[in-house]
């Protein structure tokens, strides 16, 4: 018993490889103990070992078959490695049900498409644990990518008892969460939260914001490489700082992270404000493009920005497509010009193919206005789902979007349009990870468009 209490301290402080080698010790003394065969398994899940967690539960099967808890475990592995069918067929063997089993159902069914029965999952799950914010936040992202948003912005606050970074971040400016109260003579802070793609998207609901109360002076607090971008926002009294500028000072009365504005403005999915864009396309920059007018500009990003959290890797990684495809897709058009503004890790592939260094981009983009002023020279992107698609839509470029079978909440799941971007154009995986359909179906699409 105090080898596991050791091991839970270890853990709680994310010290995996101790806690692992306390907690091997512990069922060494007690093999028969599948309480702690499960903890092992949990920890080792945690610590990135996903076939050992599973050798873990499966040997708690042994002593307990159906076991909810580990099966439920076991899912939650094979729905991060992106094997949702396995995950429902693992499920279906629990003993009885529980909320984290409903859960687990629901993140597969989403993943595999299914959002109504993902939906009806989240409902059982949280008749059995209302206080489960997982499952309140599937389900909300469920129900806006259903089209019903009444309920889902309400539900989709849950986030912020799921994300840590956001519900630690609650507490520290010392001033009420705006509820929606009238903000005559007041002054409200909006503070940037989740992914740069997240807040070039939703800060349209600040022109929203600012009709209805035109004297109200507005904070915007956003990281560094967005802050100059927004500061070319149309909207009177807006003012726009890095995240930190005035969270020690007092001349704000309320705060608010900026996806709950839809929630607060009373947001419907009738009518999406600013689809036609609402970010200045004369952006002013010294960054020039040696282009060739005789060829259709294009510019694209293969790859998604990473994530360190378990849950959304397969995801993130499902929305990338192999650079092959985009070097291909070069040697079968001749009148474009192709420019890589690509970022991050992955330019590096690039690189390695020397007939495309001169193409590559991104030592001149700096920050998101830098990004803009490159995209303002571009007649189309090409791209994954990632920032620039929203930062491309904002500007009103005309913008191919690139959607693995199973997209995100906010692109539905069928249809080549979206109401968020007047100027985008989505193009669907057939199968899932098949990207060679979309391929044929751009170099189509790019020969019959006129330069």
């Amino acid at each position: 018993m105090q080898l596991q209490q050791w091991a839970e301290q270890a853990a709680s402080q994310q010290d995996w490889s101790t806690a692992l080698q306390l907690i091997e010790l512990a069922a060494w003394q007690e093999p028969d103990n599948p309480q702690i065969l499960c903890r092992w398994g949990d920890w080792l899940a945690a610590a990135g070992q996903p076939e050992e967690a599973i050798a873990a539960y499966q040997a708690v099967l042994e002593f307990q078959p159906g076991c909810p808890q580990s099966i439920a475990a076991w899912a939650a592995v094979l729905n991060e490695q992106g094997q949702f069918a396995e995950a429902i067929a693992l499920l279906d063997q629990a003993s009885e049900q529980t909320a984290d089993l409903w859960h687990q159902r629901a993140v597969a069914l989403q993943s595999l498409g299914d959002w109504p029965q993902a939906l009806t999952s989240c409902d059982s799950a949280l008749q059995l644990d209302p206080t489960a914010a997982e499952s309140q936040f599937l389900r909300s992202k469920l129900r806006l990518g259903l089209g019903d948003w009444s309920q889902g912005w309400p539900e989709y606050e849950s986030r912020l008892l799921v994300f840590s970074e956001l519900r630690d971040r609650l507490p520290s400016f010392g001033c009420p969460l705006w509820q929606g109260e009238d903000l005559t003579n007041k002054t409200l802070l909006i503070w940037g939260e989740q992914g740069y793609g997240d807040q070039i998207q939703f800060v349209r609901y600040l022109s929203v914001l600012h009709d209805r109360w035109p004297e109200t002076p507005l904070l915007l607090l956003v990281s560094e490489p967005l802050v100059d971008l927004f500061r070319q926002l149309a909207i009177a009294n807006l003012q726009v700082a890095t995240q930190f500028t005035f969270e020690t000072e007092s001349a704000y009365d309320f705060h608010l992270p900026l996806l709950s504005l839809p929630e607060r403005l009373g947001a419907t999915a009738d009518v999406i404000p600013l689809a036609q864009g609402y970010l200045p396309r004369s952006l002013q920059s010294e960054i020039r493009l040696q282009a060739n007018p005789r060829q259709l500009q294009v510019g694209f990003v293969w790859q998604a920005g990473e994530t360190s959290d378990r849950r959304y890797q397969w995801r993130q990684a499902s929305k990338s497509v192999p650079l092959e495809q985009f070097l291909q897709l070069r040697l079968q058009v001749n009148h474009c010009q192709f420019w890589s503004l690509q970022v991050g890790p992955a330019r590096q592939s690039l690189l390695q193919n020397w007939d495309w260094a001169d193409c590559d981009l991104a030592d001149r983009m700096h920050s998101f206005a830098d990004t803009a002023a490159v995209l303002n020279q571009m007649d189309l992107l090409i791209t994954v789902d990632t920032a620039i698609a929203h930062l491309a839509g904002a500007l009103e470029i005309p913008t191919w979007l690139l959607l693995p079978k199973f997209a995100d909440w906010r692109w539905s799941l069928t249809g080549s349009e979206t109401p968020w971007y007047q100027s985008m154009r989505l193009y669907r995986q057939a199968i899932a990870g098949d990207w060679r359909s979309v391929f044929e179906q751009l170099q189509q699409d790019l020969n019959s468009r006129p330069y």
